[in-house]
C-alpha cells in the first residue's frame, strides 16, 4: 500500500519526538485522518459551497436538513442544524472549546500546559478504547491497581490482547505508591502502559495531594530509568470529591509535562460529571507535548473514530454544548454536587464507626460514586441475603468485597444500610 503524504507527514512530527513515536502501536502509527478525505472536502464545502453543496451524505429540501417534525418537538429549543446533520469526526469545535475552558478553570495544574484540543468520543469505554487501539500492540502490558472497573479486563485483555499486571491499590489506608513504582519496573518491556483511575471505581478513593505528588514523582523516577509510559488518567467520576485532603482535580495536570519519555491522556465527560450517561458523550486529552505533536495525535485519534464509528452522536453534543453556555446549567450542577457530597461525607461518617462485631471493613473512601467493603464472608452470599431479606442491592465484586453505589441511595437508607451490614454478614 501506498504510503498518504498526511500519514508521511504526521509520522514525521511525531518520529521528531521519538519517545512519543515509539509509544504508538502498529495501528497507531498506521492511523491518519485525510486531509483530503470525503468529510475534509465536505466540511469545507459547508462553508464555502454558497450556490449548492454536493457533498453531503445527507437529505435536504430548500438547504434544510430534512427532519422529522414528531421527532424535532421532542427536542424543543434547537434549531434542525444542530440536530440532525453529521457531527465532525472529532465533535463539534465549540463544544470541544468550552469543554477545554472548563478544563483549565477547575485544573490550575494544567494552567500553563499545552494541551490537544479535547476529542468528542462516544462514552468513555469509547476513549479507553481509542487510547488502547492507538498505544497498544498485542501482548504489550498494562498496569493498573488491584482494585478496578471490571471492564477493564474486556477492554485491555479481550479486546486488546494485552496483559493486566495488577499491584495492591492501598497500603497502611492509603495508595500504594511503591508498589505502583515496582510493577512498572519489574517488566522487561520498555513500553508500560499504566492506568489512573481516580476517584477509584469500585473503592471511592482519591490520593491525598501529597500522595498525587509522589505519584507523580514515582512516574518521573521509572522514565528515568528508561521506561517509556503512556499514562492514561480515567477520570470518569472526576469532581466528586468528599475529603478536604484528597486532591481536588485531575492528576493528569501533575504528570503531563514530567519527562519526555511519558505521554499522558486523559478520558473524561459528561457521563457522571452532567448527570447524562445516556449521553454517550466523552473526551480523550493529550498534554504536555509541543503543539506539533498534540497536533498529530488528535489527528490520528479522529482517523481511528472515522475508522470505526465515523462521528459521534450531534444531539448530545448539541445539548451538552447548550448546557454548558447556561448559568442554570451550572447552578443544577453545583446542586447535585452538593448532594452527592453530603451523602459521601456521610458515609465517611458511618464508615469510621465501622462494624459493631467486626465482621467488615471498608476500603478506604473519599470521593467518587462507590463504596467499597471487604467482608469476611463469601460476598455472593452476603449480597444474596442483603437482597432477599432486605431487599437491598449490592454488587458483589469479587469473593470478599462489595461495592454500593452511594449517589443512588438516600441518606436515611445509607444509614439503614450500614445498620443491618452486621447481620448480613453474619447470618448469610
Amino acid at each position: 500500500m501506498k504510503v498518504p503524504k498526511e500519514l508521511q507527514q504526521l509520522n514525521s512530527i511525531l518520529k521528531s519526538n521519538p519517545e512519543v513515536y515509539e509509544m504508538l502501536s502498529e495501528f497507531g502509527r498506521c492511523i491518519f485522518f485525510s486531509e483530503n478525505g470525503v468529510l475534509t472536502q465536505s466540511w469545507e464545502a459547508r462553508e464555502k459551497a454558497y450556490h449548492f453543496n454536493a457533498t453531503l451524505g445527507e437529505a435536504q429540501s430548500n438547504k434544510k436538513t430534512l427532519y422529522s417534525k414528531e421527532l424535532h418537538e421532542s427536542l424543543s429549543g434547537f434549531g434542525p442544524e444542530e440536530i440532525y446533520p453529521y457531527a465532525p469526526p472529532a465533535g463539534l469545535k465549540e463544544l470541544r472549546e468550552h469543554w477545554l475552558e472548563k478544563m483549565l478553570n477547575e485544573n490550575p495544574s494544567m494552567a500553563n500546559m499545552d494541551l490537544s484540543l479535547p476529542i468528542v468520543t462516544t462514552g468513555l469505554t469509547h476513549g479507553l478504547s481509542l487510547a488502547a487501539d492507538l498505544f497498544l500492540d498485542p501482548g504489550d502490558p498494562v498496569v493498573v491497581h488491584d482494585k478496578h472497573w471490571e471492564n477493564y479486563e474486556l477492554i485491555f485483555e479481550v479486546r486488546g490482547n494485552n496483559t493486566l499486571n495488577p499491584y495492591p491499590t492501598f497500603t497502611e489506608g492509603g495508595f500504594n505508591v511503591p508498589a505502583m513504582e515496582n510493577r512498572i519496573l519489574s517488566l522487561k518491556s520498555g513500553k508500560v502502559f499504566v492506568v489512573l483511575n481516580f476517584p477509584n471505581n469500585p473503592t471511592g478513593y482519591t490520593p491525598t495531594r501529597a500522595e498525587a505528588f509522589e505519584i507523580a514523582r514515582a512516574l518521573k523516577r521509572c522514565a528515568e530509568r528508561g521506561k517509556k509510559l503512556v499514562v492514561l488518567c480515567d477520570d470518569a467520576y472526576y469532581g466528586f470529591w468528599y475529603a478536604e485532603d484528597c486532591i481536588h482535580e485531575s492528576i493528569f495536570g501533575l504528570i503531563a509535562d514530567l519527562h519526555p519519555s511519558i505521554l499522558t491522556i486523559r478520558v473524561d465527560g459528561a457521563t457522571k460529571e452532567a448527570f447524562a450517561g445516556g449521553f454517550r458523550v466523552g473526551f480523550i486529552t493529550y498534554g504536555g507535548k509541543s503543539k506539533e505533536v498534540l497536533s498529530a495525535l488528535e489527528k490520528k485519534t479522529t482517523g481511528a473514530i472515522r475508522a470505526f464509528i465515523s462521528s459521534s452522536s450531534h444531539p448530545s453534543q448539541s445539548i451538552l454544548l447548550k448546557g454548558l453556555k447556561s448559568d442554570e446549567y451550572r447552578r443544577e450542577m453545583k446542586y447535585n454536587h452538593a448532594l452527592l457530597c453530603q451523602r459521601g461525607r456521610e458515609v465517611m461518617a458511618l464508615c469510621r464507626i465501622g462494624s459493631r462485631k467486626k465482621l467488615w471493613e471498608p476500603y478506604p473512601y473519599n470521593s467518587g460514586y462507590f463504596l467499597c467493603i471487604k467482608v469476611n464472608k463469601n460476598a455472593a452470599m452476603v449480597r444474596q441475603y442483603l437482597l432477599s431479606h432486605y431487599g437491598i442491592g449490592v454488587i458483589a465484586c469479587s469473593e470478599e468485597d462489595i461495592r454500593i453505589s452511594v449517589p443512588c441511595i438516600e441518606i436515611e437508607h445509607l444509614r439503614e444500610f450500614f445498620a443491618v451490614l452486621d447481620d448480613a454478614v453474619e447470618n448469610a
